[in-house]
């Protein structure tokens, strides 16, 4: 699972953002190190048939669903059920989105102990998240982050990881409607990529902010 990211370095996610031809406004954009599910982000989708940045909130209950069905909202999303379950099936075939992040934390168990590591890119400054996006009628949207098997490197601290999207396929995977095509970027990141350190307890807190939390 993926359930804390980190936002925080404007000048590596508009690296990533330049792949496209977009703009993130320095004055749009504020460093958060230790966003949680609810929380509010910047996401890459498709809008009126045209590539573009939209603010969207990270979570969701299905729109569909029934008072009290749901206990909290859905942030994460399983590749492997993706196309089965009514809460992402169709999400995954119509709307796709990017959020780009300069990384991620996920916790170890060590005993009855949570440690936490902070999980980047060796030579990239930000990494594109794959995602689905629930879209309401006057535009909101909301997103779930896209999970897959853990490869080697990240087995040993947890056994799921977000899907990382190549930023050469951003595109693709934005506008692609071919599953098979779709299916072939929901894989784990090939080994060798991640860079993994432990951080302090500080970030197990979701209020805590701050550079702090990557130390």
């Amino acid at each position: 699972m993926c359930g804390r990211m980190n936002i925080s370095d404007h000048e590596g996610v508009q690296w990533l953002l330049n792949e496209l031809g977009l703009i993130l406004p320095e004055d749009k954009f504020t460093p958060k190190y230790n966003i949680a599910p609810t929380s509010a982000v910047w996401g890459l989708a498709i809008s009126r048939t045209a590539l573009s940045l939209e603010p969207m909130q990270w979570g969701y209950i299905p729109s569909w669903a029934k008072e009290g069905q749901f206990k909290r909202p859905l942030f994460n999303a399983r590749a492997e059920s993706i196309w089965e379950k009514p809460s992402f099936r169709n999400l995954i075939r119509r709307y796709r989105g990017v959020i780009p992040a300069n990384g991620f934390y996920e916790w170890r168990r060590k005993g009855k102990e949570r440690v936490a590591h902070y999980i980047s890119l060796k030579d990239k400054p930000a990494m594109a998240l794959g995602a689905i996006m629930q879209v309401h009628a006057d535009g909101y949207r909301q997103c779930c982050l896209i999970t897959t098997e853990s490869n080697a490197e990240m087995q040993s601290i947890h056994h799921r990881q977000p899907v990382i999207i190549d930023p050469g396929s951003m595109e693709s995977w934005l506008t692609n409607d071919k599953p098979d095509e779709i299916n072939r970027q929901l894989t784990p990141l090939a080994d060798g990529n991640f860079e993994i350190r432990q951080v302090s307890d500080y970030v197990n807190n979701a209020r805590n902010e701050g550079p702090e939390c990557l130390q």
